[in-house]
C-alpha cells in the first residue's frame, strides 16, 4: 500500500479519524496550541478520544525522530565550523544552555516543591539543549523539574559521556560544570569576567565571538519555543507523553 493510501485508509472500527486527521489533530495540539476541548469539537470526538490520539502520535514521532543520530562527530563540527569562529573557538564541540516550561502545580507539597523554578517563581519542566556551532540541535535531555540545577542536569543528561578529550564546550557563565567536563577532558568555554576597569582588546573581540555563538542556542531555544504548546502552562494530564513532545519540538526544529 502506498504513502498516500495508507493516510487515507479507511479507520478501523476502534479508530474514527483516518491517520492523516490524527497527525494534523497532534500537529494543531502542539504547534497550534489548541486546547484538547477544542480539538475535540472540532473533530467532533470524544475528550479522551483526543488525548489517545495525542500521546500515540507524541510516543509515534518520538520514535521515528529519535532513530535519526543527531550527535556529530568532531570532524563533522570543525567541518562546518563558521570561519569567525575559527580564532577563539575551534575546538568548541557543543553549546548547551537550560531552558523551562511552565507547568501545572502539582498539589503534593513535596511534588510542588521540587518543580517550582525560582528563576521563573512558577512550576516549571527543564530541559537541556545542545547546539552545534553550525546551529544544529545534537543534544537534548529528558526533561527535570524545575528546582534541579543547570549543572545537575548537566551530569545526569548523559551530555558527558558523549565529550572527547579536548573537546570545548560553550555555556553561559550560571554553568558551574568545569569540574563535570574535566572528567572527560574537555573544556568549559564562557564569556571572560571583568576583573578590572575593561577588557584588552583581545579580551574584547573573544567575548564578542562567543557572544555571537552563544546566540545561536539562543535562537534554536527560540524556535522550540515557537511551538505553542509551550505558550501556556503545561497540564498535569500531559506529564506523561510531555518528554516525548518536549524532544519531538526540539529535533523537529532541525527541519525548520
Amino acid at each position: 500500500m502506498g504513502k498516500e493510501a495508507a493516510a487515507n485508509a479507511t479507520p478501523s472500527p476502534s479508530r474514527k479519524l483516518q491517520l492523516i486527521d490524527e497527525f494534523f489533530m497532534y500537529s494543531l495540539r502542539t504547534a497550534v496550541g489548541l486546547k484538547e476541548k477544542v480539538l475535540a469539537d472540532m473533530f467532533e470526538v470524544s475528550l479522551s478520544s483526543v488525548s489517545r490520539v495525542i500521546i500515540t502520535w507524541a510516543n509515534y514521532l518520538y520514535a521515528v525522530l529519535g532513530s535519526v543520530p543527531i550527535w556529530m562527530t568532531r570532524e563533522q563540527v570543525r567541518r562546518h565550523l563558521p570561519s569567525k569562529f575559527r580564532k577563539y573557538c575551534q575546538n568548541v564541540r557543543v553549546i548547551l544552555d537550560c531552558t523551562e516550561l511552565r507547568c501545572e502545580s502539582p498539589n503534593a507539597i513535596t511534588l510542588h516543591c521540587e518543580t517550582f523554578s525560582t528563576y521563573k517563581s512558577h512550576t516549571t519542566f527543564k530541559g537541556l539543549i545542545g547546539v552545534s556551532p553550525s546551529g544544529v540541535v545534537t543534544f537534548v535531555s529528558r526533561l527535570f523539574t524545575g528546582a534541579v540545577s543547570d549543572k545537575e542536569i548537566t551530569r545526569l543528561s548523559g551530555i558527558i559521556d558523549l565529550l572527547e578529550e579536548g573537546d570545548e564546550v560553550m555555556a553561559d557563565k550560571g554553568f558551574l560544570i568545569e569540574n563535570l567536563l574535566s572528567v572527560a577532558g574537555a573544556k568549559l568555554i564562557i564569556p571572560p569576567f571583568k576583573h578590572k576597569a575593561q577588557f584588552t582588546k583581545e579580551e574584547t573581540e573573544q567575548t564578542q565571538a562567543i557572544a555571537r555563538l552563544r546566540i545561536l542556542v539562543e535562537r534554536v531555544i527560540r524556535r522550540v519555543k515557537e511551538f505553542h504548546i509551550f505558550d501556556s502552562v503545561i497540564p498535569l494530564t500531559l506529564a506523561g507523553s510531555i518528554n516525548q513532545i518536549w524532544a519531538n519540538c526540539c529535533l523537529l526544529a532541525n527541519y525548520q
